[in-house]
């Protein structure tokens, strides 16, 4: 279980190192620099999707309760932002939303399209924060879930893709609450407690579902790929391609390679 833990708190680690960055080096909101990080992040996503949850899922149990999960996962992604989306928009009707009220769009919004900053208000931090929640629980729970459903290994290669995703994510968010005048010690507070909560998340993936059927693993480890599919579709892609152009391919091929050869050197 404190295995578990561990990992769990070290993908979500990165939210800290990508908030500490942007404060140190405020050049790294640049936006050809942030799709550039978006666009390896995405391939590493999709690595991860694709070899440390799907194939596990369905080498577990089968196509259905892969194929289940996955779309579980989907919905239940997309219907939580948008109901954020929605209720930041009728409490503001008035008001210009700059940042986006989910994980990765800040990176982009931050800049604005004239390369400006804007900042985000108090009710986009708070949605900024619960999407970041969001993003986190399902991986946490995988993480931990692939310790019975893989080897350490292959839980270390999730992990580090998690990571390595979380990096751009951190750095748009940061740069927005920076840009809307919260201090970094309250943006340090804010991203510390979504660390313990994937500690807290990987570890009960981890025991609560130690002896649980294949299908039941299968379900809950693809409702993880589907949420992160949505992410990387919708938010990450999208900002790279827009930053970085034709080379945001290049790079997340990189990035994809680099994560898949996480798992390949563990012998996943």
């Amino acid at each position: 279980m404190w295995e578990a833990a561990m990992f769990g708190a070290i993908a979500q680690s990165a939210l800290l190192a990508g908030a500490v960055l942007v404060w140190k080096f405020p050049s790294l909101k640049r936006p050809v620099i942030v799709g550039a990080l978006m666009a390896f992040g995405a391939g590493a996503v999709i690595s991860a999707v694709a070899i440390d949850l799907v194939a596990v899922a369905y080498d577990e149990a089968g196509a259905g309760p892969t194929a289940l999960g996955i779309g579980i996962g989907c919905l239940l992604y997309f219907g939580i932002i948008a109901l954020l989306e929605r209720k930041g928009e009728t409490e503001q009707p008035s008001e210009v939303i700059a940042v986006e009220a989910h994980a990765a769009a800040p990176a982009d919004a931050a800049h604005g399209a004239g390369g400006h900053e804007h900042g985000a208000t108090k009710k986009e931090a708070r949605n900024l924060t619960i999407g970041m929640v969001i993003d986190g629980v399902p991986e946490s729970i995988a993480v931990g879930l692939t310790l019975h459903t893989a080897t350490v290994g292959v839980s270390a290669a999730l992990v580090g893709s998690i990571f390595i995703s979380a990096i751009p994510e951190a750095i748009g968010i940061a740069a927005a609450l920076l840009a809307g005048g919260l201090v970094i010690g309250k943006i340090l507070l804010r991203f510390s407690m979504i660390v313990v909560i994937g500690a807290v998340f990987s570890a009960l993936g981890y025991t609560l579902l130690y002896g649980a059927s294949d299908s039941m693993q299968a379900i809950i480890q693809s409702v993880a790929a589907g949420a992160l599919l949505v992410v990387v579709i919708n938010e990450m892609i999208p900002i790279a391609v827009r930053s970085v152009k034709n080379w945001a391919g290049i790079i997340g091929a990189a990035g994809f390679v680099f994560s898949a050869g996480l798992t390949w050197a563990a012998g996943g």
